[in-house]
Formats: C-alpha cells, sequence, structure tokens
C-alpha cells in the first residue's frame, strides 16, 4: 500500500502546474510585461520577436504531448515488467516445488536404504557373528588356528556392524522417526559430546506440536546436521548451543545454531554447497533462513520452517 507521501506527491506537483500560471498572470498583470515586451519588440519588427508568445505556446503545446507520449510508453512499460514479475515469480514457485519434490525423493530413498541396510545386512551380520561365536566355542580347545580366524572373524563383524550403524544413522536417524526432532537432536548432541568433550554444547526445545510435518522435522534435522559439521570442522568454538523454538501465533519452528567461534566477515565468505543446501532446503517448503557472523564472534544460523508443511495438520496439539 502506498505511503501517504508517495500518494501526495502527484497532488502537489499538479498544485504547482496549477498554481504557476495563476501566478505569472498576477506578476504580468501587475508589471504590464506583455505591453513593455510588445513596446520593446516593435523596435525589432524586422525580427518578428513579436510573434515569440505565439512560438512559445506552440513550443509548450509540444512539450506536453512529448510527455504524453513518454507518459503512455511508461505505462506499456510497467505493464511489461509486472507481466515479467509475474511469470518470474511463477518459475521460483515452480523451482521451489521442484526442490521439494526432489528433497522429499532423496528423504524417501535415504529411509528406503536405510531401512534395508538395518534389516537386511543387520541381520545377516548378526547372523554371521552367531555362527562365528558357535565356531570360536567349539575350537577353544581344539584347533588354535582355527579359534584365532573365528575371533578375527566376530571383531570384524563387530565393525562392518558399526560402520552399518553409523550409516544408517545419517541416512534417516532412528531416534527421528521413533522420539522425534527434539530427542533426535539431543541424541546426536550426546555423541559430539562423547567425541568432543573440550566443547560445551548446550541443547533448549520448547515443547513441539505433535502433528509436525514430517517435511519440517527433516529440513530442521538436516540444518542442525550440516551446521554441526561445520561448527567441529571450521568454526574453532569453544561453546555451541541449539535451540529449537515453536512460535505459536505463525505455526512455525525455528532452529538456531550458534557457536563462539572464530567466525568471519560475511561479505567475503564464499557461500559452499552446506550453506546454499541449507538455504534451497528451508526455502523449498516456504520457511526463511539467515545467517550472522563477525569475525572473533562467532557464528549463528537461523532456520524457520513451518510445522504443518506437507502434513494434514490442523491446529496444533
Amino acid at each position: 500500500m502506498p505511503s501517504t507521501h508517495s500518494a501526495s506527491k502527484p497532488v502537489g506537483d499538479i498544485l504547482l502546474v496549477a498554481l504557476l500560471p495563476v501566478a505569472t498572470f498576477v506578476i504580468g498583470a501587475g508589471t504590464e510585461f506583455s505591453e513593455r515586451l510588445m513596446t520593446g519588440a516593435q523596435r525589432f519588427e524586422r525580427l518578428q520577436l513579436d510573434e515569440l508568445p505565439l512560438a512559445l505556446v506552440a513550443f509548450s503545446l509540444g512539450l506536453a504531448w512529448f510527455a504524453w507520449r513518454r507518459w503512455r510508453e511508461m505505462l506499456r512499460e510497467l505493464d511489461k515488467r509486472r507481466d515479467i514479475e509475474a511469470a518470474l515469480e511463477g518459475k521460483q514457485i515452480e523451482l521451489r516445488n521442484l526442490s521439494r519434490r526432489v528433497t522429499e525423493s532423496q528423504e524417501v530413498e535415504r529411509r528406503a536404504i536405510a531401512h534395508e541396510l538395518h534389516d537386511e545386512l543387520g541381520q545377516t551380520l548378526n547372523a554371521i557373528k552367531v555362527e562365528s561365536v558357535c565356531i570360536r566355542n567349539a575350537s577353544a580347545d581344539g584347533d588354535s588356528t582355527i579359534h584365532a580366524t573365528a575371533l578375527s572373524i566376530i571383531r570384524l563383524t563387530d565393525q562392518v556392524y558399526s560402520v552399518v550403524r553409523n550409516m544408517t544413522g545419517r541416512l534417516r536417524p532412528v531416534a527421528l522417526d521413533e522420539l522425534g526432532l527434539a530427542e533426535a537432536l539431543e541424541h546426536d548432541l550426546a555423541e559430539w559430546r562423547q567425541r568432543l568433550p573440550e566443547i560445551k554444547f548446550d541443547f533448549t526445545a520448547d515443547t513441539l506440536p505433535e502433528k509436525l510435518g514430517d517435511p519440517c522435522a527433516i529440513a530442521l534435522y538436516r540444518i542442525a546436521q550440516e551446521g554441526m559439521t561445520n561448527v567441529v570442522r571450521h568454526a574453532e568454538a569453544h561453546n555451541v548451543s541449539l535451540a529449537l523454538t515453536f512460535h505459536r501465533e505463525s505455526a512455525v519452528v525455528s532452529l538456531s545454531l550458534r557457536d563462539d567461534g572464530r567466525g568471519v566477515e560475511l561479505h567475503t565468505m564464499r557461500s559452499g554447497l552446506g550453506l546454499l543446501g541449507m538455504r534451497e532446503r528451508v526455502e523449498a517448503l516456504g520457511g526463511a533462513f539467515r545467517i550472522e557472523s563477525q569475525p572473533a564472534r562467532g557464528f549463528r544460523i537461523e532456520a524457520s520452517v513451518p510445522f504443518d508443511v506437507g502434513a494434514d495438520a490442523v491446529g496444533v496439539a
């Protein structure tokens, strides 16, 4: 909606145009400017200066016609620009929808792969370990080579199972499906605390709606994953805080990740694929993404996503 100042500006221009000839008439009548001009022009009759007022009137009409033409062209250009902007906005919406569908397809595929790894490969590894334990027990008083081989198979099976478990967690965290977003993030932070005891990790979370949409939960979880990885690799931080906030009025869940690391100048920072992927993931869901940083003052990531996006949520539990 235009402001009062912007709306009153054309009115002021019209008043100026109307008052200018009135003021000119009053000044001319009081000073008898036209009579003096005509008297002075008679001395230069050979130059036809008495025709100058008529020429100026014609010139003024020409300028008015030129201004009218430019005004019509401006209106046509504005209409074209509006059409282009509307088309561009439509394409942006299509791209966001496409990005969202691609992301959802990736998550579905990740979930399927994670289930296959957990169900098929996990069961197979358990079966191998059971057989190896039987061989180890049977060869305890017998062939030492067979016994050592069985122990080696058990150890390798445990290693492979650990790798499969980590891969499954990265593809689709079990805690996210079984416990929810806040609990899944708390579980991840517990692992970070064990691996990096020199860094203090804080986590706070509001009570989230029970009907939290799966796309919202996955998006915020992936952003937290990527953000924590960047902090550990590059930030050189001593304190890291992660917060989940539910804004009931706007039906939005926001995630805030901040650290006290070395920070960067945002205008000199190269936007890597990680930050770009975060932004695209959030904006594809109709959310907002923001980063803040200054040298020696840490880094902050803010992501807000509608809680019921992609879900049939009606109201808040």
